[in-house]
């Protein structure tokens, strides 16, 4: 009659078996977080990129980076789904009431990227009660650009400079007064220290490109 092989009689061969089954395991786990990691590389890759672009020089846009005037790019891709409003007070849908509305709010994703509108210095990174994490930056022509909204990760330094289209962050979900909207970026420009409007700043090509806006102004 044929013997059943059993483990407890041939402990090394038993061992052995084990031990070849730990590295199989491991080598696969390797291998699973390896491609996991490429595959967020290639997506960062794909979002990490200004997605605008006035065919300005090498770092993104106009002449943001020299002398001369400035170009303003989008700060991300998406849909204005909320306009800017000095007079006119527009519907809070997380407050229930009517406010006045100093910016843009552009619909994107959660984590969609942020990129600097134009070159310049960031001159404040803070949280503002309202609109969460805010990012200022201040332009060679005196206008400032703030960006709210934000998530935490990924902000810049007080002090650094930015290139035009540089990534400064990722939309988040900290404006406490928008958060009943959906994911979005808070954009406002400031000129003598009042708000105006950033669909008269950005550029023709870059709210075409990336808002989907056409005013129907040839370049």
């Amino acid at each position: 009659m044929e013997k059943k092989f059993k483990f407890k009689d041939n402990p090394k061969v038993a061992k052995s078996i084990y031990g070849a089954i730990i590295a199989i395991l491991c080598i696969t786990a390797i291998v699973i977080g390896i491609v996991a990691a490429n595959n967020r590389r290639k997506d960062d890759g794909k979002t990490d990129n200004p997605p605008i672009s006035d065919g300005g020089d090498e770092n993104g846009g106009g002449n943001n980076n020299g002398g001369g005037p400035v170009t303003y790019l989008a700060p991300t891709s998406g849909t204005v789904i909320k306009k800017h409003s000095n007079d006119i007070p527009v519907y809070s849908e997380t407050l229930e009431e009517w406010r006045i509305h100093t910016g843009i709010d552009i619909s994107t994703a959660e984590d969609a990227p942020v990129f600097a509108v134009a070159a310049g210095e960031v001159t404040k990174v803070y949280f503002h009660p309202l609109l969460g994490k805010t990012v200022e930056i201040t332009h060679s022509d005196g206008l400032k650009s703030v960006y709210s909204n934000l998530s935490s990760e990924g902000l810049p330094a007080v002090g650094k400079s930015v290139l035009s289209g540089e990534k400064i962050g990722k939309v988040g979900d900290s404006a406490i007064c928008e958060i009943a909207d959906e994911a979005h970026l808070h954009f406002e420009i400031i000129k003598d220290e009042k708000s105006v409007d950033p669909l008269g700043i950005i550029s023709e090509e870059s709210k075409k490109t990336s808002l989907g806006i056409d005013d129907g102004v040839s370049a």
